[in-house]
C-alpha cells in the first residue's frame, strides 16, 4: 500500500514538476563570470583608478580602510580592473530568497508526502 501511495500519479507529477523547474536554474558559478581583457595604453591609470574605486567601495560597505587597501594589494591589476568594472554587482551579502522558496518547498513536500503515508487525503478529488 504505501509504494502505491508513493507512485501515485497526484504525488508524483508536482515532484516532477518541481524537479524540472529546480534544473533548470542556473549554478551558482554560472552566474556572471568575469571577463579579462587585454593589456590598454594607460594601464598605469587605469590600474590607479580602478584601486581608487574599489578601495571606496569596499569602505562603503563597511570594510575598514587599511583592510580594505591589503585585500586588494593581493589581486592583480587585472582582477583590479574587473572588480572596478563590477562594483555595481558587489554587495555586502548574499541573497536568501532562492535557498528559502527551496526549503520551504521541501517542506510542502514532505508534509503532503507525510499526511499520504499515514492515510489523509491532501488533494481532494471531484
Amino acid at each position: 500500500m504505501p509504494r502505491r501511495t508513493i507512485l501515485a500519479p497526484r504525488l508524483v507529477a508536482p515532484v516532477l514538476a518541481w524537479a524540472i523547474v529546480l534544473g533548470l536554474l542556473p549554478h551558482v558559478v554560472e552566474g556572471a563570470p568575469i571577463p579579462f581583457g587585454g593589456r590598454s595604453p594607460a594601464e598605469p591609470e587605469v590600474a590607479g583608478l580602478a584601486l581608487r574605486l574599489a578601495t571606496a567601495h569596499l569602505v562603503a560597505l563597511g570594510v575598514s580602510p587599511d583592510e580594505a587597501a591589503a585585500r586588494l594589494a593581493a589581486l592583480s591589476d587585472e582582477e583590479r580592473q574587473a572588480l572596478a568594472a563590477r562594483l555595481d554587482e558587489l554587495g555586502s551579502g548574499g541573497s536568501a530568497a532562492p535557498s528559502v522558496l527551496a526549503i520551504a518547498i521541501i517542506l510542502g513536500l514532505l508534509v503532503v508526502l507525510i499526511l499520504e503515508l499515514l492515510g489523509r487525503r491532501v488533494i481532494s478529488r471531484p
